[in-house]
């Protein structure tokens, strides 16, 4: 059955151009990372790319403080929106998803969040790990009714470049595997956070310069592990069997 949402989204989608480029993505799973990266194939390649960034109503609040709806991604699944889109999804291993998260909004906001522990940020059904999870499926039930959809993921970008390359295909941008790979180089995290300290990086607000206050923060595979007590894990591990096994989580 279709809401008026629905039919809104319908039209919407005609307001774009025919394989209009999103890259759609939960908070805390790379996006300005691979953001500055494409942004810099781009101008190697010489050609113009317009994509239009987007959390599609997954993020729960903005670093100026504004609190979205969050009852909207589990009101709305239909993503009619997309429907002529070529869409770009970007994910990352929910588990270190949620605690990058906790950090981001109750440390990198004008009006912080605040929650009792993360662990009960961790179990709100609305806000915490059910939200990732719920997310990342909706997006699996609706990749099919895009034009074309490419998948990424954030240990596979961590890995090396090669993830990278194959999107810079899926962009159709004229550049070779070797400039990729210097760009690759050129974006390590260290860099990149050596940028946000010094106020260098690009649309970055400074919340203060301990790790948990930065946007680019550890940048580890698997970092969850010194940050979740077993109970935490365990309450993951056992959601994530509710998770589409397209992702291989």
């Amino acid at each position: 059955m279709y809401s008026y949402r629905d039919f809104k989204d319908f039209v919407l989608s005609y307001q774009y151009d025919k394989d209009q480029l999103f890259l759609v993505s939960f908070p805390k799973t790379g996006r300005t990372w691979l953001r500055h990266m494409i942004d810099s194939m781009v101008d190697e390649s010489n050609q113009n790319l317009n994509i239009f960034y987007t959390h599609d109503h997954s993020e729960i609040l903005t670093e100026d403080g504004t609190k979205n709806n969050t009852e909207l991604l589990f009101k709305n699944i239909k993503r009619f929106r997309f429907r002529r889109a070529k869409v770009i999804f970007l994910v990352r291993n929910p588990k270190d998803v949620i605690v990058s998260h906790y950090h981001q909004i109750t440390k990198r906001s004008l009006k912080p969040l605040k929650f009792s522990s993360m662990s009960s940020f961790i179990r709100n059904n609305e806000l915490g790990f059910n939200r990732i999870i719920h997310f990342y499926n909706l997006w699996y039930k609706q990749k099919k009714l895009v034009r074309d959809f490419f998948l990424i993921k954030y240990e596979d970008l961590i890995e090396n470049s090669d993830s990278l390359f194959l999107l810079s295909k899926f962009l159709n941008l004229k550049i070779n595997y070797r400039v990729v790979e210097q760009i690759y180089e050129e974006h390590k995290f260290e860099k990149m956070r050596e940028k946000e300290v010094k106020g260098q990086l690009k649309d970055s607000i400074s919340f203060g310069n301990d790790v948990n206050f930065l946007k680019v923060r550890k940048a580890i595979v698997g970092s969850y592990k010194n940050e979740m007590n077993m109970d935490d894990i365990d309450f993951c591990n056992l959601s994530l069997k509710n998770l589409n096994s397209f992702y291989e989580y």
